[in-house]
């Protein structure tokens, strides 16, 4: 096991990535997006309380709005039934899109999706697996790597601990699907490869009952095994339970890797203490890139255009610290030049100054000072 690998591997992840590194994959220059003036198109977050999840939908409505469509988010609590009523209401009231996902499994909605296809309506989803996107029958999909996502976040555990075996819990959420497997996996194949005599053990605890289960869970656990040191929330919305937790069991020195999702909330909680020295990294892809990508197959579908590919359908990591997260908040963390990327793939024109960061970083909301 070489450290200073992993060490430079985490460096890279916490860099600001290229939109050329990626765009490249995105299928080309859509011909014309003429005919998507005055189309609706209808934007389901998979959880409205998530804040990526509002800030993917909110990035998608903007683009879509410049690109001529007119959209509508359709807030909800989470549940199955709400998503298909959302997909229910498109295709009753003549909507010609359909992009879900965020903290979800689209496959849940098959039935309404299938509706909505035999009606139609382009289908795209976001944050699903092969397996998912396959059982959802849907292909204009913009996915996440989520093995990728756990695996740097491991390689960071072990070069913090200078490659010292240490125990671990994983705090997962199995009902958003094989994501959180995969996730699982990654922690484990990377365990066994670089530090074999680390422990992991898991608890599972669902997205309705974060709120109310997260911390109490953190806290029995750490009580249980005082040597537990760390923590792997297998996504960003459990983190400011999980530090509560953590204070509840009055334990110092736990460290918490992964928490995948973003959200400007939670690289706050990355700048001040007790999060600084507890929060080593909050992998994440970009909401306002992800939402843009699922925008972008979302008009490649409308215009009969073969979608981006599985492993092409996606948007760079970025390893979020307490070293980068006050630039992060400051500047977005992704640049601003991606936003010109996909205005480019769209046949729209190029932003510049005041509103080319503004678009990049939703009116500031995803600097952290709106």
């Amino acid at each position: 096991m070489n450290v200073a690998a992993l060490q430079a591997d985490v460096a890279k992840a916490a860099a600001t990535p290229s939109f050329s590194d990626y765009g490249s994959t995105y299928g080309g220059k859509i011909p014309s997006i003429a005919n998507l003036a005055g189309k609706k198109i209808m934007i389901i977050p998979g959880v409205s309380a998530l804040a990526a999840c509002e800030e993917i939908a909110q990035a998608a409505s903007n683009i879509a709005k410049a690109s001529g469509m007119v959209p509508t988010i359709f807030n909800n609590t989470g549940t199955t039934a709400e998503h298909n009523t959302a997909i229910e209401d498109a295709i009753h009231q003549g909507y010609a899109a359909v992009i879900m996902g965020c903290a979800m499994d689209p496959s849940t909605s098959a039935p309404a999706i299938a509706q909505a296809q035999k009606a139609g309506i382009v289908v795209g989803t976001y944050g699903g697996t092969p397996d998912m996107d396959q059982r959802a029958n849907t292909t204009y999909n913009t996915d996440d790597p989520y093995a990728l996502d756990a695996k740097l976040a491991t390689e960071q555990a072990i070069e913090q601990h200078n490659g010292q075996p240490f125990n671990a819990i994983a705090i997962t959420s199995t009902a958003t699907g094989p994501a959180t497997v995969i996730e699982e996996d990654a922690i484990q194949a990377e365990l066994a490869k670089d530090c074999p005599k680390c422990t992991l053990s898991a608890v599972n605890v669902e997205v309705p009952q974060w709120q109310t289960q997260v911390a109490s869970t953190v806290t029995s656990q750490l009580l249980q095994h005082p040597n537990v040191s760390v923590l792997f929330p297998d996504y960003a919305g459990e983190l400011t339970y999980v530090l509560a937790g953590i204070q509840a069991a009055h334990r110092t020195g736990v460290k918490t890797y992964l928490a995948f999702g973003g959200g400007t909330p939670f690289v706050q909680l990355q700048t001040v203490s007790p999060g600084k020295d507890v929060i080593q990294s909050d992998v994440s892809e970009s909401p306002p890139w992800t939402g843009y990508l699922l925008f972008l197959q979302a008009a490649r579908g409308l215009e009969k255009l073969a979608p981006i590919p599985y492993a092409q359908a996606i948007g760079p990591d970025l390893m979020i610290t307490p070293d980068n997260a006050d630039s992060v908040l400051a500047t977005g963390g992704f640049g601003d030049q991606w936003v010109n990327g996909f205005r480019a793939l769209l046949g729209l024109p190029a932003l510049t100054g005041s509103a080319l960061h503004a678009a990049s970083t939703l009116n500031g909301a995803m600097t952290g000072k709106p």
